[in-house]
């Protein structure tokens, strides 16, 4: 595995903890990332501090999409994991769409229930379709259906 994907999934690893020690403890994003040493320049650090910076906006765009589910509805690990990936749609256009979606839903599988995974992929892959580009859109769907022929 390349190093920097190996990085960016420990990054990711690293985002979910910290956003979900604040999810569950109601503490300040800073708070927590004070107490957890984290260092700024870490791309963990920066999808925190994205989402922290946007949650308001990221929460309203997985209600439009999650059928039947609020955000509040959602388990706090399911709702970090979501905010991650929508974070990263929206606001980091050089990490390829396919990334994005895999990594959460390996996050999903890693840490929350089995339901969690197909569900977590849907939204994602539904905002994706919406937000980026039609060269990203493209990129999205070949591996949504390269992911279901996979099945």
């Amino acid at each position: 595995m390349d190093p920097l994907q190996l990085s960016r999934r420990e990054d990711r690893e690293t985002s979910l903890a910290l956003l979900y020690e604040a999810d569950m403890t109601n503490d300040a994003i800073d708070d927590v990332l004070e107490r957890n040493r984290a260092d700024d320049d870490d791309y963990g650090t920066v999808i925190v501090n994205g989402v922290r910076d946007h949650v308001e906006s990221i929460d309203a765009l997985i209600d439009g999409v999650a059928e039947d589910w609020t955000v509040s509805r959602m388990s706090g690990i399911d709702r970090c994991i979501l905010r991650m990936g929508v974070w990263e749609i929206e606001h980091s256009p050089e990490v390829p769409t396919t990334a994005i979606v895999s990594e959460a839903v390996a996050l999903a599988e890693d840490y929350s229930t089995e339901k969690s995974a197909p569900f977590i992929n849907g939204i994602l892959v539904k905002l994706a379709s919406t937000q980026r580009s039609d060269a990203q859109r493209s990129e999205t769907q070949r591996a949504d259906a390269e992911r279901s022929e996979g099945m």
